[in-house]
């Protein structure tokens, strides 16, 4: 359009010329011709593509002034049509699409002097839509992780984790809980999973695709069963991280870091209501350790500065203001009443922000909280009782009502007969809530360290009373000890199926 228009006329006319030399006749039939005819296009229009640049960078007219004014005015104008379009866009796919579109365009538009203007419009154009990406992705993040209020298929805990036949036998092998885990509502979290497309329904089947199909819906389900809120920050912060500057895409996930931990502690306070002490936990730990790990890869401080004006000496300033009656309100120096006022009445309160530190001290609480009530359940009555040793005097242990013979050997036999059966049932919750049988060994070794240590203090306060005190003799001190030397075995035995 510049060449017909506002070009040199022998240019122009040598422009027209030299495609017409590698032209095809519209109406020619030949095959040998007609194959021919992608590359020959290809090549007219690098040549066109390159005399047009070669005319437009040696022409005047395009140095012009008042041209490159025409020029700016006609960008400016596309810039103002794209942007009545962009503010109405709410998808952020689509967004993500427009920006990574756009800057490919404005490399290849920097690339020419030709097309610098409309380079400085497309830049213009990306700010619009990364403007309207950061706004979309806050809204969604309020929308649906600080305002999110979970229904009864999102808290439904551990039957989100299985199959839906598989969850009254679940709820049976559930020793060491409250009994209460919700039924019937896992079909909420899974019914996304049967969805999952499985390519051409004419193809003949193949185990190599039968294979990566059942991998796909294996992945999605383990996705479907992630806490909505979680899955929600992951999903938007995924997309927008290579989209948005990085100062920005630190901003807005040091925000959803912090509102997602939040929603997971409440989620996991009505989920120790409806299913149990231990299942909140491991709720806790599993989506935090998922969390941690999904973040990962984008290389995040999530460190920042909070500054807030404190005004709670604003009060006694005005106070002493109106009082001075010699306040200097026009002199230029420190002495000016207006800014003592500021300077006294008004601060600036510094905090400093760590999600990542705050992240990494939630798991770590709620790892031991996992621990302490596991051993709890496990072991309550031992732990009472070596409680109740501690705070009794060497004197009066051996004479102590709890320290009789019988009593000491009805608490051991009980726990230990509860023992094989609770360690069994907080390994299958284990196993259904974390991944890696490596997790499961480090949060399990610290509970058989803290029974250990229970039993072998019953075993050294036994070990003080003398015998024909309270009923202890050489024959029950043995059987007292067999037991607790059991206790040891069992509690460090591997799991049967192992």
């Amino acid at each position: 359009l510049y060449l017909d228009f506002f070009g040199d006329p022998s240019r122009r006319q040598q422009s027209r010329r030299r495609p017409s030399s590698g032209a095809v006749d519209a109406d020619g039939n030949d095959d040998g011709q007609a194959a021919e005819d992608g590359p020959a296009m290809r090549r007219l229009g690098s040549q066109s593509a390159s005399a047009s640049r070669s005319a437009l960078s040696d022409d005047p007219a395009f140095r012009d002034a008042e041209f490159q004014s025409c020029l700016g005015s006609l960008c400016s104008a596309l810039h103002r049509t794209v942007r009545r379009g962009l503010v109405s866009v709410l998808d952020l796919d689509v967004l993500c699409q427009v920006v990574s579109v756009l800057r490919e365009e404005r490399a290849a538009a920097n690339a020419s002097p030709v097309t610098t203007a409309a380079a400085r419009a497309v830049s213009g154009v990306i700010q619009d839509a990364q403007e309207r990406l950061i706004f979309c992705a806050n809204s969604s993040l309020h929308r649906e992780v600080v305002k999110f209020r979970p229904g009864k298929g999102d808290l439904d805990y551990p039957g989100k984790l299985l199959p839906p036949g598989e969850k009254a036998a679940a709820a049976g092998a559930i020793v060491i809980d409250d009994g209460e885990g919700g039924e019937g509502t896992a079909d909420e979290g899974e019914a996304k999973a049967p969805d999952v497309p499985t390519g051409d329904a004419d193809a003949k089947p193949s185990q190599t695709t039968g294979g990566v199909d059942d991998a796909v819906a294996a992945q999605l389900k383990v996705y479907e069963s992630w806490f909505p809120p979680m899955r929600s920050v992951l999903r938007i912060l995924s997309k927008i991280f290579r989209v948005v500057e990085p100062r920005v895409f630190e901003d807005i996930a040091l925000s959803a870091v912090q509102s997602c931990t939040k929603s997971l502690k409440d989620g996991s306070v009505q989920i120790y209501r409806s299913s149990g002490l231990v299942h909140a936990d491991l709720f806790l730990v599993k989506h935090l350790l998922i969390l941690r790990e999904q973040l990962s890869p984008f290389d995040l401080q999530l460190r920042s500065v909070e500054r807030q004006l404190d005004f709670t000496e604003a009060g006694r300033a005005v106070t002493r203001f109106l009082a001075n009656r010699n306040r200097r309100l026009f002199s230029m120096s420190n002495e000016n009443a207006l800014v003592t006022l500021l300077r006294e009445g008004v601060s600036v309160q510094e905090s400093s922000v760590d999600s990542k530190r705050d992240l990494e001290d939630c798991l770590r609480s709620a790892c031991n909280d996992f621990i302490e009530h596991t051993t709890a359940s496990l072991l309550g009555p031992v732990f009472g009782l070596v409680e109740r040793c501690k705070d009794s005097g060497p004197e009066a242990l051996p004479s102590a009502p709890f320290m009789a013979a019988t009593s000491v050997r009805d608490v051991l036999s009980s726990a230990l007969g509860g023992l094989g059966e609770g360690l069994d049932g907080v390994r299958t919750q284990m196993r259904l809530y974390l991944e890696s049988a490596a997790t499961e060994g480090i949060l399990l070794r610290p509970v058989v360290k803290k029974l250990t240590r229970a039993v072998e203090d019953v075993k050294k306060s036994v070990s003080e009373v003398p015998d024909g005190e309270n009923g202890w003799d050489a024959g029950i001190r043995a059987e007292v000890n067999g037991i607790a030397d059991e206790f040891v075995k069992v509690a460090t035995r591997p799991r049967a199926d192992k």
